[in-house]
């Protein structure tokens, strides 16, 4: 990871890092919504068709188009309050 970090070439470290965040944000929707999901047939594999699809090495993949359509405009949104709750979080500790 470190030499993916100082690589001079950034393109591959954004795309792992939109991964990463894409992830998180699905780990955390899953954690409250898996025990109605897991009762779907066929569900795991929908989900790991969903994550291999959003680290396809392709310029249009999921965690992409994910990221630009509906994480960054929410947390462009929602900035200042994310700011203000992580300072509050920050002073608490």
């Amino acid at each position: 990871r470190i030499k993916a970090i100082e690589s001079p070439n950034k393109d591959d470290d954004t795309q792992w890092l939109t991964y990463w965040v894409v992830y998180g944000v699905f780990s955390i929707a899953e954690f409250f919504s898996d025990i109605f999901l897991s009762w779907f047939p066929f569900y795991y594999m929908m989900k790991c068709g969903f994550l291999l699809w959003c680290m396809a090495p392709s310029p249009s993949n999921g965690a992409e188009f994910l990221y630009h359509r509906i994480i960054r405009p929410f947390f462009l949104k929602h900035e200042a309050q994310l700011d203000s709750v992580v300072k509050d979080l920050k002073d608490k500790a």
